[in-house]
């Protein structure tokens, strides 16, 4: 019974173990790549991609500019922070 505990455990770790972890942020934007389609908030870079929603009077990454407040809600892979939604903050 042990022993099988340990397999189901130790398979669900390692079905969990890569995934992403969401999160949001809120704060000034601090610079904007429109290069590498990137802005930084908090001193974190978030890249974004053709996938992030743009809402709140932003409608593509050409809004963003540095000065404005937004929330940025995210997915983290342990190497880097993905925008999945960028607004306005109010």
């Amino acid at each position: 019974m042990l022993k099988r505990f340990t397999l189901v455990t130790s398979a669900l770790l390692l079905t969990f173990a890569g995934a992403a972890h969401a999160d949001d942020i809120e704060g000034e934007v601090e610079s904007v790549d429109s290069d590498n389609q990137t802005l930084t908030v908090q001193g974190i870079t978030f890249h974004t991609d053709d996938n992030t929603d743009y809402d709140d009077g932003l409608t593509s990454f050409d809004d963003l500019e540095t000065g404005q407040r937004v929330e940025i809600d995210f997915d983290y892979d342990g190497e880097r922070h993905l925008a999945t939604e960028i607004e306005l903050d109010d």
